[in-house]
């Protein structure tokens, strides 16, 4: 079986066992998060960079496993155009 793991934008598919591995070993890391702040009229833009603990009431890891005939579909349509 296979699972798809969202990194930034892009997605990837992996053996599930490995995907379950990540969401294990992020369990109950912090988290980094950027944040862009825009300046009033022209003024000068910045980013302030933050690490926190994850809030546990607002978690939103999941795991999506899809199956190998899902897969091999999926695999044969190949890269859009």
């Amino acid at each position: 079986m296979k699972a798809i793991v969202r990194v930034d934008y892009r997605e990837y598919i992996i053996d599930a066992d490995k995907a379950i591995k990540i969401m294990e070993l992020i369990e109950g890391e912090e988290v980094y998060e950027e944040k862009w702040h825009k300046g009033d009229d022209n003024t000068e833009s910045w980013y302030t960079y933050h690490v926190y603990p994850e809030d546990m009431d607002s978690r939103t890891k999941s795991l999506k496993l899809i199956n190998n005939e899902a897969y091999k579909i999926m695999k044969m349509a190949g890269k859009p155009e």
